[in-house]
């Protein structure tokens, strides 16, 4: 099962509860629970801040070992771009459902199978290429300079505001 793949230290696995430290305990309770609170800070870490900026600050380090993402389709779809592949949780709401076509459009997104097997399919995604795969098409199909474009939004310098040359439609 999983828990004894993150002990035989065969995967790490990130949470994140972002400022909210009640689901920083949730999350705490639970490893406990299924007898794996000695992997806590070892091969289970929780993204937890107590500010915004604490958070965001941990978020990004923890992007620095992070294979795969694993969430709903929202603004972290467009951390594909940096070659994270991403296994798509239940979207909330039409800009998510938007996100989880394009991601499995461009091909490095993807439902997945049935969470009691997750530690079958997951290394079987792993073995066949799949996520490497997944990775690449992200890197490769994904938008990147938005952030630029909203800093010359912000600046007031419209003209050099670049149009994307891409289509996103799915």
């Amino acid at each position: 099962n999983l828990a004894q793949k993150i002990k035989a230290k065969k995967i790490k696995i990130i949470l994140v509860a972002g400022i909210r430290n009640e689901v920083n305990q949730y999350f705490k309770r639970c490893i406990r629970h299924c007898g794996l609170g000695n992997q806590l800070g070892k091969n289970i870490k929780i993204i937890f801040g107590e500010s915004t900026e604490d958070y965001f600050r941990r978020f990004n380090r923890a992007l620095r070992e992070t294979d795969v993402l694993w969430t709903k389709p929202s603004e972290l779809s467009f951390y594909t771009a940096l070659g994270l592949p991403i296994i798509i949780s239940e979207p909330i709401g039409s800009q998510e459902d938007f996100n989880k076509k394009w991601l499995i459009t461009i091909g490095s997104g993807i439902d997945p199978e049935d969470v009691k097997y997750v530690d079958q399919w997951f290394f079987d995604w792993i073995n066949s290429g799949w996520f490497a795969r997944a990775a690449m098409q992200g890197f490769m199909e994904g938008g990147k300079y938005g952030a630029y474009n909203i800093e010359k939004f912000i600046k007031h310098k419209l003209s050099e505001v670049k149009a994307v040359k891409m289509v996103l439609q799915y």
